[in-house]
């Protein structure tokens, strides 16, 4: 439901549909930042001077400027004297509290802004509306939320890290036809050349990366990013490794960083619920799990998961081997690269 206050700018006058068209282009911007900032949230701004954007902004990276600050550092000079008459809008709710950055209220009450429009509150259940309210109290004319649903969805990532305190995860596999993710201790090659690409653009979004050490060892990958630009994820793996595994083993080599999951855990306490909740506290906000069939299945039946990616290659059939994993949940999205049909899967618990 749109919450319309009463405005003494142009925005009293403006349509909600209009007001939703700027606020879709605030999710465009917030989108670019995307396998830069997580655990932070993707947030986009824009300040509008009655029909026309003198500035706009996202959050680009982790521990730097919120979109708000880059989006009032983007006015030129000649049109700073238009600030304090402008619109702003954001995506998500500003922040109000010291973090790695000064709080984005108190730059909103020096540039004297008296418009705000936002898309949804904050998640965080000790701060959610905390800002708006106090932007309120100052005597803001506040409207929102606005494109809700869409903001909060772009947000789900971070909404998972904030409200379970752990990352949102993501499972990942490859099946042939007849539902085999490979052979018994062979490497096997089932995804295209189009959707290897895609692969590891969701490598370059995530900041870890997980599999077992069984993949490790019969497939040997190097678990990064070298076929799109982007950030590599920090390698995980579970199991146990030898000095010569470590030696030879691509996991290991210097292109990225690796971590051992029973390292990080105090052995008697380790279980998939405690890594995950360690994985968060080590800024791991967005899991990709590539692992194996017992890997995979591992998360799934634990209820550790946010969404599956299935690859499925329609004419290849392996007609034996190691059977892919069973994954219930509702169909978001599919689509189709080359021979592969690629299914988005969403967790029966929701985001």
């Amino acid at each position: 439901m749109l919450k319309v206050a009463s405005f003494d700018g142009s925005l009293n006058r403006m349509h909600q549909n209009t007001m939703e068209n700027y606020m879709r282009y605030c999710l465009y911007l917030a989108e670019l930042g995307k396998g830069q900032i997580s655990p932070n949230p993707p947030v986009g701004s824009i300040l509008l001077h009655q029909d026309k954007i003198i500035g706009e902004g996202f959050h680009k990276k982790y521990g730097e400027a919120h979109a708000e600050v880059n989006a009032f550092a983007s006015v030129p000079e000649n049109e700073f004297n238009l600030i304090r008459d402008s619109t702003l809008f954001v995506s998500l709710e500003p922040c109000m509290h010291h973090g790695k950055t000064p709080p984005c209220t108190e730059l909103i009450l020096k540039h004297q802004i008296k418009n705000l429009v936002f898309g949804c509150f904050d998640p965080n259940p000790l701060m959610s509306g905390k800002s708006i309210s106090f932007l309120k109290q100052q005597g803001i004319n506040v409207t929102g939320p606005i494109l809700e649903s869409e903001c909060k969805d772009q947000i789900k990532e971070f909404t998972i890290n904030i409200t379970r305190k752990r990352p949102y995860i993501i499972l990942k596999f490859a099946q042939s036809a007849d539902f085999f993710i490979g052979k018994s201790n062979e490497k096997t090659k089932i995804s295209n050349p189009y959707t290897d690409l895609l692969v590891h653009k969701w490598r370059s979004q995530a900041d870890g990366i997980l599999v077992g050490s069984h993949t490790i060892h019969t497939d040997n990958p190097y678990l990064t990013t070298r076929l799109w630009p982007g950030k590599n994820p920090i390698r995980i793996a579970l199991g146990h490794f030898s000095t010569e595994d470590r030696l030879k083993l691509n996991f290991f080599n210097s292109e990225a960083e690796s971590w051992i999951a029973q390292e990080l855990v105090s052995g008697d306490s380790f279980n998939l619920s405690t890594l995950v909740e360690e994985l968060y506290k080590r800024k791991i906000g967005i899991l990709l799990v590539e692992g194996g069939t017992k890997t995979l299945q591992s998360f799934y039946v634990a209820g550790l998961w946010d969404k599956a990616r299935i690859i499925t290659n329609t004419e290849l059939y392996l007609k034996d081997g190691i059977p892919a994993p069973g994954i219930s949940g509702s169909l978001e999205k599919k689509f189709i690269l080359e021979k592969d049909t690629i299914h988005y899967i969403r967790s029966y618990q929701g985001d």
